[in-house]
């Protein structure tokens, strides 16, 4: 059986790995797409995190708690991870257009309630509740486009931490070739 930075657990199935987060971070990883299995030609830096579900109950009971727990549980971790150039242009792309489009929804919505309350009357709401309907368009949008981008990938990463301190980082919907060179890295 294997181990964590060894490949795979035989429960966690065949599109799943399990790496050292300083592999992860410091973009040691086999040169093979973790998505098509091909060759990896560029390098896709991405950013995952988790936080242990029960993080989110304390909304019910103390803001402050939540935001003690969430401090102290929250595990993140960024790094590279090899694709094929195309993956990593349309990842980029939808990437840079969501931040585009959430920047234009701020902006819109911050000027247009100015301008509106500024103008004044029938012609300053009309103002208003036009701006504001395109900025929270835009705000959506870039949700849209952060799916998207997400889907592009297909990969779900999280981030663990054993029993003696040690971040581990899971990804799941790894292309099998990704995960056999994994395993066979670290032989």
């Amino acid at each position: 059986m294997s181990g964590p930075g060894r490949g795979t657990y035989p429960a966690l199935g065949p599109n799943t790995v399990v790496i050292s987060a300083a592999d992860f971070e410091g973009g040691r990883l086999p040169a093979i797409c973790a998505v098509t299995g091909a060759p990896a030609t560029a390098n896709l830096e991405r950013r995952y995190s988790t936080t242990p579900g029960w993080v989110g109950c304390l909304f019910f009971i103390n803001f402050l708690a939540l935001v003690v727990a969430y401090v102290f549980t929250h595990q993140h971790v960024t790094g590279r991870l090899p694709v094929i150039s195309a993956i990593a242009v349309r990842v980029d792309r939808l990437h840079r257009n969501g931040s585009l489009l959430f920047g234009a929804g701020i902006i819109t919505c911050f000027v247009a309630a100015i301008l509106g309350s500024a103008v004044g009357g029938s012609a300053g709401e009309i103002f208003a509740a036009t701006g504001l309907t395109l900025g929270v368009l835009a705000l959506v949008g870039s949700i849209a486009m952060s799916v998207m981008e997400s889907s592009a990938l297909g990969i779900r990463g999280k981030v663990t931490k054993d029993g003696f301190g040690t971040r581990w980082v899971q990804l799941q919907g790894v292309h099998p070739a990704f995960v056999w060179a994994v395993a066979n890295s670290r032989s």
